[in-house]
Order: structure tokens, then sequence, then C-alpha cells
């Protein structure tokens, strides 16, 4: 292990001061291939004091006598390549999330010390050592390209981190941005892309924040707050349970009446709550869009106050957005919650008010995967599916319609459908009906077959593959292409090929080749 050098170094002979410090690089570069991140970087920065060590080595074999110049030189060498080791060993023992979270830092700290190295040995003094000119030049060579080393962060890693710095800003990222992220991370730092995988490291990620803490470095660990709170939106960061958990905690906290927006979140010009609210130089807040169309037409005083602006500062009012932000969820929670009575009626009469309701939830299911989501925990799937026995056929396709909405990339909406009974039959009735309705039930079910228990259970409903086989055949193009690709994945299972072989499936796919084939 190198040791930090005392203050009575010039008492320490110089090779022995020069052997402390051979022995720190040659462990810098062991453990430059055994970092968990960065590992290129490293061995850029290990390439470099590789090329060091035959210099040093030949210093200590011509036994350079102890002078107080030579002896700080190594000193600030050795302190040095101290502060590169321990960079060096952290990044062997880190959990690597969290060490491609502080890619940046890392690049500026390698920077920072392969030039401090490089400034270490432009304090050695060679013109009065008994060195080879060879030897000398190398030096040079080294302490040159060590002083305009660059160290930056890779593509892939500069875009993760503005995904991150970009959701945390939004705040309201939805589901999928932080699975798409999950992914890219995973990529970044040669995890498997498996839950298990994902949520172990998640795991070790988190409890950095506690390490931070006990460090207290708070600032790292508000920053590591965030992006935990953006990361913790994806699937294989938590599992169903904890995000059910999470989010009944929150809405059972809310009440059941929704309330009505501030006067602070109208915007002056258009009167409607903003999305994206700004403020001007005057300290006056609009909604983003209706002040540059106020700019855009040629005025340059504040709409309010009617003072002069400069056109050029809108300031994000994060704080306001954020409470409108927080006021939506609070009312969309409450809204979602409070339509599942009227959909649990079941009374003819009230085939109207269901049937606005399924189109107010369909609406919300469209606009973020966080509305789908809190429908899912809501448990609507199984009162969904027991309305696909409605004899309104329009209340069935938005049904349809719905159900793949909240499927869609959703593994715990497929395992909620696979748990209600006679779910795949009521969906797969829907095949035999009208084109609109056969179209959505194919769509469906090819977004139901991407779960394994549910694909077993499509091809056992009776009349199923049949009706797939039909559809297959039809004259809408893209229910055909769907029909066809569910039959692909049906037939996986041998006894799925015998009822395909029975409904002439093969001979119908036999005739569409022979068809191609023909001049």
């Amino acid at each position: 292990m190198a040791i930090d050098i005392v203050s009575s170094a010039s008492a320490v002979p110089a090779s022995e001061l020069l052997s402390q410090t051979i022995e720190g690089i040659l462990e810098i570069i062991v453990s430059a291939n055994n970092v968990l991140f960065k590992k290129e970087s490293f061995s850029q920065l290990a390439a470099y004091l590789d090329r060091i060590v035959p210099v040093l080595k030949e210093l200590r074999r011509k036994g350079a006598s102890n002078s107080e110049s030579l002896n700080n030189a190594i000193e600030a060498l050795n302190r040095e390549i101290k502060a590169a080791k321990q960079l060096t060993l952290e990044c062997t023992k880190r959990n690597k999330v969290y060490l491609l979270m502080n890619c940046r830092a890392i690049d500026k700290h390698l920077e920072d010390a392969t030039r401090e190295i490089s400034r270490a040995l432009s304090l050695f003094p060679l013109t009065s050592l008994d060195l080879s000119s060879s030897i000398i030049e190398e030096i040079g060579e080294v302490q040159d390209s060590m002083q305009r080393a660059e160290f930056r962060a890779a593509i892939a890693e500069e875009q993760i981190m503005d995904k991150i710095e970009s959701g945390i800003q939004e705040r309201n990222v939805d589901r999928s941005y932080a699975n798409n992220l999950l992914v890219l991370i995973a990529e970044a730092v040669g995890i498997p892309n498996e839950r298990s995988a994902l949520k172990k490291e998640f795991e070790d990620f988190k409890s950095e924040i506690e390490n931070a803490r006990l460090r207290k470095d708070m600032a790292e660990a508000i920053q590591m707050d965030q992006i935990i709170s953006l990361l913790e939106r994806a699937d294989a960061a938590s599992s169903p349970k904890e995000r059910e958990i999470k989010y009944f905690t929150k809405r059972n906290s809310l009440g059941s009446q929704p309330l009505e927006p501030l006067q602070s979140f109208y915007c002056p010009i258009t009167r409607d709550v903003m999305m994206d609210p700004v403020e001007t130089s005057s300290g006056q807040t609009f909604e983003r869009s209706a002040i540059e169309k106020w700019f855009a037409e040629g005025n340059n005083l504040c709409p309010l106050t009617m003072t002069p602006l400069d056109t050029s500062v809108l300031r994000p009012n994060k704080k306001l957005r954020q409470s409108i932000e927080e006021w939506r969820d609070r009312n969309t929670m409450i809204t979602i919650a409070s339509m599942k009575e009227k959909l649990m009626s079941g009374e003819e009469e009230e085939e109207e008010e269901v049937l606005h309701c399924l189109e107010q939830l369909m609406e919300l299911c469209k606009q973020r995967d966080a509305h789908r989501e809190w429908v899912v925990l809501e448990n609507y799937i199984p009162i969904l599916i027991q309305l696909l026995a409605s004899r309104n056929r329009d209340l069935r396709n938005q049904v349809l319609a719905i159900l793949h909405y909240l499927s869609k990339d959703s593994d715990d909406a497929k395992e909620r459908v696979a748990k209600v009974d006679n779910a795949i039959d009521s969906i797969v009735r829907s095949l035999g009906r009208r084109v609109e309705e056969r179209r959505l039930a194919v769509t469906l079910l090819l977004e139901l077959s991407k779960c394994d228990l549910l694909r077993d259970c499509i091809g056992k409903v009776q009349g199923c593959i049949l009706l797939l086989v039909t559809m297959s055949s039809g004259d809408d193009n893209q229910s055909a292409r769907d029909a066809e690709e569910l039959l692909e994945i049906l037939s996986f299972s041998d006894l799925n090929i015998i009822q395909m072989a029975r409904a002439n499936y093969f001979k119908h796919l036999l005739q569409r080749l022979f068809e191609g084939l023909m001049p």
C-alpha cells in the first residue's frame, strides 16, 4: 500500500520514497481493471501511469541522492497517486447506478488527478539528476500528454443524464419514461434487463443515499432523492404491491371532493388554468404560449401593469407549476375513484351515464401513463370485464379500448386480467361480432398474449382459434395482420397448432403463398 509522506520526508531515502510511489501506481493499474464503471477512462489513466513506472524505476536504480527538491517532488507525486488510487478503489466498490449518476464528476476527478500528477512530474529536478536524454524526453512527453488529457462522458451517459435532468424538472413524467430510462441505465452499466436484476441494483442505489447522509453530503443526498423519485416510477423499481400501498396512502389523504383551482392558477390572458407558467421581468406570471404570442404581436408592455417588459426574460415559475400539477393529480385521483360506483350499477337505464363515464375514463387513460396506473390500482379491470356482457355495442367497444390502454406495457394490468374469472372468454366473444368490435378485441388479445399465463388461456378458449383464422383471411387489413400475429404467437403450443390445422389455417397460408409465387 502506498503511504503518505510525513513532514520529515527528507529524512527518508529517495529510493524508498520512489518504491512507495511505484507501489501505489501499480495498485492503481491493477484496480483499473476491476472498476465497475468508466473502465475505458480508468484504463486511460492506467496507461499514463504505466509509462511513468520505468522512469521512476530508473531513478531508483541509479540511487538518486536525497535533496529537498527531489523529495518534495516525490512527495507531491505520492500525494496525487494516493488520491487517484482512492478514486479508483471507490469505483470498484460503489453501486453501478450510483457511479453512472456521478459519471460527470468521475470524469472531472480523473482529469484533475491526471493533470495534478503531470504537475507533480514537472517538479522533478531533471537537470540535476543523472538521467539519460531518452528518460528525460519520456518524462516530458508523458507530462505533456497528461496535461492535455481530457475525460468526457460517453454519448450514452450524457443522454441518460439529460433525460434524468429533464425528468426531474418536468416532475410528472410517465411510467413509460421511467421504464425507458431504466433500460438505458441497464445497458450503460451492463445490468441484465430483467426485473429482479434491475430491482436489486435499484435497491443498492437507494442505500447510497444513507451513505451520503452519513458523510453529511446533503447536496448529494437531495440529488439522489430526486433521481430515486424519478426512477421509482419504473415497473422494475418497485413491486405492484409497493406501488399500490404508496398510491392508496396518498389517495386516502385527499378526501372525496375535487377542489376548485386557486385564482393564481389562472393565466390573466387566457383565463384558463396554466400548463407552463412563466414569470416576466415585471414579476407577473402568464401561460408561456400566451405571453409569447403577446410578444410576437409586437407588444412589449405587461398585459396587467402596462409597464415595459424585457421580452427576452421568461423565467419558469416552478413552484406554481408544481402546485398546479399537484392540484390536477389530486382531482384526477378523486375523479377516477368516484366513477367506480357508477360503472358497477349495471342498470340498463343508466347506460348513457355509464358510457359517459367510460369516455371520461378513456380520455384520462390517453393523457398519461400515471392515470392508467391509477385506474389499474383502483381495481377497475374486473368491473370493465364485467361490462363486456352488456348488450350495448358502443359500451363494449369503449371497454375493449380502455382495457388495451391499461394492458399496454403493464405487466401488472395483464396479471390482473388473468385473475378475473372468464376474462379471456368475455374478450373472445367479441371476435364473433361486428368489424370494429372484432378489431378492438384482437388488438387487446394480441397485447395480452405477451403474458405467458394469458397466452395459454387465449388458446384454450373454445372457438378462439377458428375465429382468429376467419379474421386472418378477412377484408380488414390491420385486423387480419393482428390476427395472424396472434396466431403466430399461439402456435408455440402444440395443442393450438392442432386447432389451427383443424380450422384449415395452414391451407389458407399455403394458398396465399402459392398466389404470391404466381407470375
